[in-house]
């Protein structure tokens, strides 16, 4: 993974051997990140299949310009999700030509003005690759969560197709990437892929825009329940990507007991492992809110190790 040298630094705290600095949004080549973005307020994003398609043909032609990979996608009502895989250092400057296109041509079609959507998109970068196949099921079952289908198949606007059906088709989206973790057969990744669906159905999860630590904890479920599911060895395609460096999510888990049990940081090695903490949650897109609540601590402390 190609990084800045001021973005690795080594440590020695226990089991974490490494941290970065992240930047309010976090973007390098090599970076895999599950970006979302909603309407404003209750405001349907979609309101008749062209707006469907239309953010797709955007889709398709912010990953060409640049140079990304879309690794699987979920329209929903009023909000997406997008899995990326990025070549560049450009993931905030390639959003913003792909929200802004549509938003001007969401007014421009009814009429209307205003803001199409709420904020800035959000971003969790992701280090561990149970972690991304926690995410690659979170985005092919949102339409059953959000109780508009029964089962992900009934639901046009994701990915699901590419990884379920029995098919190589030609497309814009790298639908090889995540099946390929799971076997370099696609059949058999296929096949796996779909009884993880099924099985990842029965996992109760809340929704990822309201708590950051969904993914984590799901990805942590399909590591204990199902230990073998990803091959050994590199990615075949993009290497030894993930957890290069990265904290995975029991190790994340395991550092917030440690210091929990701790009334008063005073051992240097204690202090850094607090700060790699608060980075790697950043890094998950976790606010300093989300962060003080998960870790335990006032709001004060994230910000003054975030900033120190």
């Amino acid at each position: 993974m190609k990084m800045k040298n001021n973005q690795k630094i080594l440590i020695k705290t226990g089991g974490i051997k490494r941290s970065f600095h992240p930047r309010k949004k976090l973007s390098f080549p090599g970076l895999i990140s599950h970006v979302t973005q909603r309407a404003t307020g209750r405001e349907p994003l979609f309101l008749e299949d062209s707006d469907y398609l239309y953010m797709l043909k955007l889709i398709k032609r912010t990953a060409e310009e640049f140079n990304l990979d879309v690794l699987a996608f979920a329209l929903m009502t009023n909000h997406l999700h997008i899995l990326f895989f990025q070549n560049e250092d450009n993931l905030t400057m390639a959003m913003h030509n792909l929200f802004t296109r549509y938003g001007i041509n969401f007014n421009s079609k009814y009429e209307r003005k205003g803001h199409v959507f709420g904020s800035i998109f959000r971003q969790t970068s992701c280090f561990d690759k149970h972690y991304l196949l926690g995410i690659s099921t979170y985005i092919h079952l949102n339409p059953v969560r959000a109780g508009i289908v029964r089962n992900y198949s009934d639901y046009r606007w994701t990915t699901w197709r590419l990884y379920c059906q029995d098919t190589d088709p030609v497309t814009f989206v790298n639908w090889r990437f995540v099946l390929s973790m799971i076997n370099p057969d696609y059949t058999l990744a296929r096949n796996r892929y779909r009884a993880l669906l099924d099985e990842v159905r029965s996992f109760k999860v809340g929704n990822v825009l309201e708590d950051k630590r969904v993914f984590g904890k799901l990805g942590i479920w399909i590591k204990k329940r199902y230990p073998g599911i990803l091959k050994r060895g590199d990615n075949s395609e993009y290497g030894n990507l993930l957890g290069d460096g990265y904290a995975d999510d029991e190790e994340l888990e395991r550092v917030v007991a440690s210091l929990r049990e701790k009334d008063r940081l005073r051992n240097p090695s204690d202090i850094k492992a607090r700060i790699f903490l608060f980075e790697q949650l950043q890094a998950r897109g976790y606010g300093v809110d989300e962060i003080a609540e998960y870790s335990g601590v006032s709001r004060a402390t994230v910000y003054r190790a975030l900033n120190s």
